[in-house]
């Protein structure tokens, strides 16, 4: 079989957008002779990446220092939960990755291979262990440090006020009532009924079922006082489709409007992410979690609080009470 040369390597799109360091790798690996197909694997799969990377970090080049562990987790936390990737394909671009970044610590003086350091997110069939949820200490940790300004700059305690109510808002959608992140993401102004209490959740990947969720009073309230103090030049409004939640400019100290929608920003998914980490982190909760631990944390306590699987199906808008065994498994091993 034919080896591409180095030059027709080069000569392909995605290499053209890639980092030096990443197109000597793709070099380091012609030079061992692997096959076409594996070059050309490896060549979308670390483009992808980098072009993840170039979003998360706002920046079209992407240094090496950016790279770090919690950059490549919330990559994988994207594949996942965003492109509904399955694990088995997560797992071999972890592979890809892994060996990219065990060649840059060999060839640029790396301590480590920072690939080392990332938790990739569990399988569906995966137990359910203590560590996949939020014990009620850290959850009070948490609400705690959101409403402080413990450890914050002068520039995020500026924007506390505003920020604060948003994040709070948003954290417990995704732990009283089970939301996927990119459900939160997807949420519009338009499917909150303040009268009613109820939420409208319409998925748009079809993993799961829309649906309707009733929500607590203090949660709506938390919701309403979020919105109200968003500066009303850049606040959604209802009957026009905005995002329910928007972007935060820390430069100008208010919130982000899209000129070019013509409406408040929706804030990403790769920002939530982040978002929930840094929370996290303040409050010292346990590094690694993440938006689907406050899934696990909100089925786990439904079924401790005496809820059938049926009911959790429903709220969940899942399609069938299989994927919940895991959860029941575990529930049912903290009774022996």
């Amino acid at each position: 079989m034919e080896i591409e040369s180095t030059k027709e390597v080069a000569m392909r799109p995605q290499n053209e957008q890639l980092p030096t360091e990443a197109r000597r790798f793709l070099d380091f690996l012609v030079s061992r002779g692997r096959k076409p197909s594996t070059i050309r694997r490896y060549m979308y799969d670390i483009a992808d990446f980098y072009r993840f990377a170039a979003l998360h970090a706002e920046e079209k080049n992407v240094s090496l220092q950016h790279l770090e562990p919690a950059l490549i987790e919330d990559y994988f936390m994207f594949l996942i939960d965003t492109r509904q990737y399955n694990y088995k394909t997560a797992k071999r671009i972890a592979t890809v990755l892994r060996r990219y970044f065990q060649y840059l610590s060999q060839s640029y003086g790396f301590a480590e291979n920072i690939m080392e350091d990332v938790s990739l997110p569990e399988a569906e069939d995966e137990t359910i262990s203590d560590n996949d949820l939020f014990s009620q200490k850290e959850l009070s940790r948490l609400f705690r440090s959101i409403e402080s300004d413990l450890g914050l700059s002068d520039e995020q305690i500026q924007a506390r006020p505003l920020l604060a109510p948003r994040n709070k808002a948003m954290i417990q959608l995704l732990l009283h009532y089970g939301l996927r992140l990119q459900e939160l993401h997807g949420l519009s102004l338009d499917d909150v009924n303040f009268g009613t209490g109820t939420m409208a959740v319409s998925p748009d990947d079809g993993e799961v079922l829309p649906r309707h969720i009733q929500l607590s009073k203090q949660d709506r309230r938390d919701l309403n006082h979020y919105l109200k103090g968003i500066p009303k030049p850049v606040r959604p409004y209802p009957g026009q489709n905005h995002p329910l939640f928007v972007a935060f400019d820390f430069q100008k100290q208010t919130y982000r409007w899209s000129y070019e929608r013509d409406e408040p920003k929706r804030l990403t998914i790769v920002a939530m992410q982040k978002m929930i980490r840094e929370e996290a982190k303040r409050a010292g909760v346990a590094s690694g979690k993440s938006a689907r631990n406050f899934r696990h944390t909100f089925i786990v306590s439904a079924l401790k609080h005496g809820h059938t699987l049926e009911y959790i199906q429903d709220i969940l808008g899942l399609h069938s009470t299989l994927v919940l065994a895991r959860y029941q498994a575990y529930v049912d091993g903290l009774a022996e």
